[in-house]
This record gives structure tokens, sequence and C-alpha cells, in this order.
């Protein structure tokens, strides 16, 4: 017996480690469970920054960052353009409190429709809640298609979980506490749900035969099920009918003379600005795209045209959240050590762009975390199309941001 309890503890102390070992490897870039094809070619993320990486409870963080939705949206995904959709921070646990969300200055309190290739400029504020240290990524919830989830930005929540404040005061003046309010009437409302459940489930075990006999009875000896049922089930079953129907109409009422004036749940949608797009001077078409799979090198060949009078040069190739730097045309350094920059593994062949001019470029995205992120499946998805972001740079450092896209082909050996 001493034998197997200490086997029981071992077990037991076992899979307490194997779920935290777990927890911990899952613990940032939830991105990574998405397909790359998701990733790639749903939402580009860019310029996300955070108005303090360290904070308190109660203190307030601010999230800005742009997105756009790509041209090259999966045919096999819902789009964000028929469907509903709502812009999100994705954290773990109620870490964080939503005060107000701005998408091109348009209040974000709704379901939306997000235009692909536009741009959205959007600033999400939140009220620390809970201490601890969490990745916070932004998340666009689309219909039918579920979270379109962008890169993960580390934030420390210090203070204590008891000084956390949220309340606000009504259109009558009256103070109440969101953290605390209403949770009497849910506690309430549940216990009298689940007695009544219980007493009804206990009426019928009190009854010879139980619940399977009586089945094999009806099933295999072909009696007939409604013959068992005696006047006190039915009588039994009305009364506690009329008791749920009393609940509910008497709940109705008491809610109506407590509470007479409402705010219903908001379920319409809002139509969100779409920012007048900057004239750009660039026009690029992908002429060729290769994945290397043993270098884990991306090679994307172009046709670039410059309209403008100043030079062109790419300072930076993003896609599904990762972003290969130009160290020649700007210098980004990590926020840390998850922060998915490589700061000098974009090598430019035929730069830069002339004014007036169409040249070829062929670009390379070399960085191994093509594969610690698990872009590499791209390789086996149906349609192999690749998608993202060109940003180019002028003499002047002004930046224009292009998409790319188009299909991709895998290689074992080399270009």
């Amino acid at each position: 017996m001493k034998f197997i309890t200490k086997l029981f503890a071992v077990i037991q102390t076992l899979i307490v480690v194997g779920v935290a070992f777990s927890a911990q490897l899952a613990y940032a870039h939830g991105e990574k469970a998405q397909q790359p094809a998701l990733r790639m070619r749903t939402v580009h993320w860019f310029d996300l920054e955070l108005s303090t990486a360290k904070l308190d409870v109660n203190e307030i963080l601010v999230v800005k960052g742009r997105f756009i939705p790509s041209e090259s949206w999966p045919h096999h995904v819902a789009s964000i353009e028929d469907g509903s959709a709502f812009l999100n921070i994705g954290v773990p646990g109620p870490s964080f409190v939503r005060l107000e969300t701005r998408i091109n200055g348009t209040p974000g309190i709704r379901s939306t429709t997000f235009k692909r290739g536009e741009r959205y400029d959007f600033v999400v504020t939140l009220k620390a809640r809970t201490p601890g240290r969490y990745h916070l990524h932004p998340i666009v919830n689309v219909k039918d298609a579920g979270p379109m989830i962008g890169p993960g930005l580390w934030v420390e929540v210090g203070g204590t979980q008891a000084d956390f404040q949220n309340s606000i005061k009504t259109l009558l003046g009256q103070e109440l506490d969101l953290e605390t309010y209403g949770f009497a009437h849910s506690v309430g409302w549940s216990v009298a749900w689940i007695a009544l459940g219980l007493l009804w489930f206990g009426y019928w075990l009190t009854k010879i035969p139980l619940i399977m006999p009586r089945f094999r009875r009806v099933s295999a000896l072909g009696e007939n099920a409604d013959d068992m049922i005696t006047a006190r089930d039915r009588m039994v079953a009305l009364g506690v009918l009329l008791v749920t129907l009393m609940l509910i109409v008497g709940g109705y009422i008491y809610a109506n003379e407590r509470w007479p004036i409402t705010t219903p749940l908001q379920t319409g949608k809002v139509d969100t600005a779409v920012l007048e797009r900057e004239p750009s001077p660039v026009m690029v078409r992908m002429d060729d795209a290769r994945y290397r799979i043993p270098g884990r090198s991306f090679r994307i060949a172009l046709t670039v045209t410059n309209h403008g009078s100043s030079p062109l040069s790419i300072g930076e190739f993003a896609s599904g959240g990762l972003r290969f730097i130009n160290a020649a045309v700007q210098q980004v350094k990590p926020r840390d050590a998850d922060d998915l920059v490589a700061s000098d593994a974009l090598r430019v062949e035929g730069g830069p762009i002339q004014p007036g001019k169409t040249q070829q470029i062929v670009i390379y995205a070399d960085d191994a975390m093509w594969e610690t992120q698990r872009m590499t499946t791209m390789i086996s998805s149906p349609d192999a199309v690749v998608a993202g972001m060109l940003f180019f740079f002028d003499a002047k450092g002004r930046r224009y941001p292009v998409e790319i896209s188009g299909p991709m082909i895998p290689l074992f050996g080399g270009y």
C-alpha cells in the first residue's frame, strides 16, 4: 500500500513538472500556432509600440500600431471584408481592462469591416489589473475565421492585485465597483438553478428501477416507456415546470422593477474610416519566390519602378510577424530576446532604384527564424502562395510600404 501511494505521488509530480515545462515553452509567441498562410496573407502588422514596458496595477498602458489587411487574403478563409471583424488585445487571463480603442480615429467598441489593402492606425488604452509578466498581442478577430494574431510584446506589471480599482459612475450618479457588481446576483441565480436541477435529478434517482434498467427494459424487452411513467411522476414534472416558469417570470419582473433604466447589449456595427492613401512613387511586381530549405533562405526576385525624384532603397522585408532588416539602409535593434527582428538578415542585389527607372531586384531574407518560428511549413501549403511587406526608403528617409505576393517554390538544394 505504501509503495502504491509513493508511486502515485511520483506520477503526480511528473505530471505537474511536465505541465509546467510545457507551459513555460508556450509562454510566449502564441502566433506560432497559426499556419504560415494565415500569418503571411491575412493581416500585416507594423510599427507596434507600447507607451511603457513596465507599469504597476491601476496604471495605463497604451498600445499603438498599424496593420494592413492583405490583398492576397486566402480564398479558404472567411473574408475580413464580408463578415464582422473586431480589433482586440490578446493577453493571458484578465490581466488588463480595456478602456478605449480607436481605429483611424473611429471608436472600436463594436464590430466593423476592414478593407483589403487599406492601412489602419490603432490606439488601444489598457489599465493594468493583475501583476505579472505578459506577452501581449494585437489581434483582429474575424467572423467564421478566428483570430489573426500579431507580433507579441512583453509587458511587466508590478504592484498588488488587491489595490486594483475599477469603478464607474452611472447616468444616475451611482458609483459601481465593476469587480464585484452583480456577483451576488450571479451566485444566487446559479444556486437556484443548480438546486432545481439537483431536485429534478434526485427525484428520478429514487425511482426503482433506475435509468439504465428502464432503458434496457424498453430496448431489450420491448416494454412501453410511457407505461413506466406514473401519475406521481407527471405531477412532479408539472411542479418543476411551474417553478421554472415562476423563476423566469419573477426574475424578469424583479429586474425591470430594480433596474428600470438599462443599456442593451451593443450588437450593431460601426464603419471604420479609411485613411487617405499617401502617394507612393514605387511600383513592385514579384517575379519569383523560392525558399531554400537547407539554408533557411528566402529569395525573391522583383521588378521595381521608381516614379519619384529620389533613389529608393529596400530597408526591410516583413512577413508573418518576422522582420528582416537591411542594415545598410536602417538600424533596428530587437526590443528583447523574443523580438522577431533579424537586424542584418536582408541582402539586396540590384539597388538602389534610380528615379524614373525600372530595375530588377533580388532580395535574400536569410535567418533561422524561418524554422524556429515554424514558417517552413509554408512549403506544404495547398496553393503555395506567400505575401509580405517591403519598406522602401528615399534619400530623405521617407518610408513607402508596399505589399508583395505570389507563388513560392520550395528548393531542397541550391538556388
